[in-house]
């Protein structure tokens, strides 16, 4: 009778063990399997709602060589605006017209890797291009652009939400600015097509 009960126990023991070498493996898969799983929502979570690095690198090109100047800059078109202004009012012209040969070489020559002809135009017509100029006079120092963020819009594929921090050579705050910026595949590269922009200084 006790070896009985001793091989009772014995096949008792050995099915339990065969069952905690059984469940030990499968834990360690399911543990794995869940690592897995959470690391690629981290992956999609971290992809969500972003730009892409080489997305964004047009457009922050186009803002920075907008939004930044150098007194030496701000100089140079104050002269060339000089000139242009005279030869405007000796041919009883206004603004940024087709016989403007000069502002207008000024402009492509500075802005045109960055931006279309005609979004230069644009800026150009609405004295956009103005206020990085009067803003680095204002404050006689060089500025520039010292953070971009761009949002990507729902409402044009190309098309993006901007808010910007310049600051002056010393790092002090100068301005803040805002507004969009649209891109489009001109030549061989994509260039802004349309900006607006809104400034507000922010310095003493």
């Amino acid at each position: 009778m006790l070896n009985l009960n001793m091989l009772h126990l014995n096949m008792y023991s050995r099915k339990t063990d065969e069952k905690r070498n059984f469940v030990k493996p499968l834990r360690h898969v399911l543990t794995g399997v869940l690592a897995l799983a959470a690391a690629a929502a981290a992956i999609g979570c971290g992809k969500s709602g972003k730009i892409d690095s080489s997305t964004e690198q047009r457009p922050q090109l186009a803002l920075e060589q907008l939004l930044s100047c150098t007194l030496q800059q701000a100089e140079d078109f104050d002269a060339e605006f000089a000139l242009s202004s005279e030869e405007a009012m000796a041919n009883e012209e206004i603004g940024l017209t087709q016989d403007d040969g000069r502002l207008r070489e000024y402009f492509l020559e500075r802005f045109g890797d960055s931006m279309t002809d005609a979004c230069i135009e644009t800026l150009a017509a609405s004295r956009t291009f103005y206020k990085s100029a009067a803003l680095a006079k204002d404050l006689n120092s060089d500025i520039h652009v010292d953070e971009v963020e761009l949002t990507k819009s729902s409402d044009e594929p190309e098309c993006y939400q901007f808010s910007a921090v310049i600051k002056t050579s010393a790092g002090d705050p100068a301005a803040a600015a805002n507004g969009m910026i649209s891109m489009e595949k001109d030549g061989a590269e994509r260039k802004a097509s349309r900006i607006t922009l809104t400034m507000e200084e922010t310095h003493n």
